[in-house]
């Protein structure tokens, strides 16, 4: 499946992805990819679709380098870290990591279009204290970019205003009473 034996994930200025992941390749660095979305924008009384970066600042770059140097080549003065896992300085990405960066692999880094959020949409909550939770979209206020949300809790807590950016919606078929209880989302160590 894989052309390559490690991933690892670099964090860069933002802005300036294409610009490293371009500089990796042409150093023989490894094969680079920045995981970028597809976004429609009104133009001139038009839709277009216009790539934009998914996670901006981050690149993933694919290689057979056990312990690879990201120094000393064009575009490198773009590029603040590698991003690490625990006391022991490993770069090679591992577990859920691994898997998102595979699977950017099989898309070649564009990810295409995401859905936007609506009333009705079941969604689950990724980010801050009440991460994992899970309940339905009942009212929006656009202009402030949040998101009423009814839980699906017994407690005091039954709904919640929340960001767009904390919420994803959730596919009816992955309901499943022990899908509470699974991590989500990349993991992010330095």
């Amino acid at each position: 499946m894989t052309e390559y034996k490690y991933v690892r994930c670099l964090f860069c200025t933002t802005g300036k992805e294409q610009a490293v992941a371009k500089a990796i390749e042409a150093a023989g660095r490894g094969r680079a990819l920045f995981p970028q979305r597809t976004k429609r924008i009104l133009k001139n009384h038009v839709w277009e679709e216009q790539p934009c970066a998914l996670l901006p600042g981050y690149v993933f770059v694919y290689s057979d380098e056990e312990q690879p140097d990201y120094k000393g080549f064009g575009g490198a003065q773009h590029i603040l870290r590698t991003l690490m896992y625990g006391s022991d300085g490993s770069t090679a990405l591992i577990g859920r990591d691994r898997e998102f960066a595979d699977w950017l692999w099989r898309l070649n880094g564009h990810v295409g279009v995401l859905k936007a959020l609506q009333v009705g949409d079941r969604i689950e909550i990724v980010d801050g204290v009440f991460k994992q939770l899970r309940g339905t979209i009942t009212k929006m206020d656009r202009r402030r970019k949040t998101v009423r949300v009814d839980l699906d809790t017994e407690g005091l807590l039954r709904h919640i205003w929340l960001a767009y950016e904390i919420v994803d919606r959730v596919e009816e078929d992955t309901l499943q009473p022990d899908a509470k209880d699974s991590p989500s989302g990349l993991e992010q160590s330095s």
